[in-house]
């Protein structure tokens, strides 16, 4: 059977908005190739063999974003820029998601607070589309783990976001153990 991109398919019915791709991990008819929120993060390996993982990513996209996570956390956040610049208005939102995290994280590291901002308010904009639309649990669940992200890891306010606890299970395994430490961290500052 032949692989599908998820860009391929529109789950909710229109072609032209941000949400024009298999927004699910998985669903959608012909939706085989699944797109996930920070693959790389969401995935295991030995010490020292992520390289080879992400290399092992079939879709192109994936494989991109997972290697721009690699730049982030092996301290190559130009290279990292480099790629995630071109998904920062993905039709598939976890591709603009993931891209909007590793842009943002990447460009404050470098002292570009502008195209940093860009990346931030990217998750947000994603977040509130999520809001508004009906979209699947699992594709929710990812929007707000991001919002979560870009704002707790930066010491930003959480107020008018909605409780991410019940939401947390329907991550896969990876990000359930990122969303535990993000947690963690926003009840610390909270108090």
């Amino acid at each position: 059977m032949a692989c599908v991109r998820a860009s391929e398919v529109c789950w909710f019915g229109f072609e032209g908005g941000l949400f024009g791709g298999c927004l699910g991990f998985g669903r959608g008819v012909g939706c085989l190739c699944d797109y996930m929120f920070l693959p790389l993060l969401n995935s295991s390996f030995e010490p020292g063999r992520a390289r080879e993982v992400v290399e092992g990513v079939v879709d192109v996209d994936l494989r991109n974003i997972a290697r721009a996570e690699l730049f982030y956390f092996t301290g190559r956040a130009e290279e990292c820029c480099e790629i995630t610049r071109g998904y920062l208005s993905s039709r598939v939102i976890e591709l603009r998601l993931s891209a909007c995290i590793l842009y943002g994280y990447s460009n404050l590291t470098l002292g570009n607070v502008a195209a940093a901002k860009r990346g931030m308010e990217g998750i947000q904009s994603c977040l509130k589309l999520a809001m508004k639309k009906k979209v699947p649990a699992d594709v929710y669940a990812s929007c707000l783990l991001a919002g979560y992200v870009g704002a707790v890891l930066l010491h930003l306010p959480t107020d008018g976001m909605p409780a991410f606890g019940e939401y947390s299970r329907m991550l896969p395994e990876g990000l359930r153990l990122f969303a535990t430490y993000v947690m963690a961290h926003h009840t610390y500052l909270n108090g």
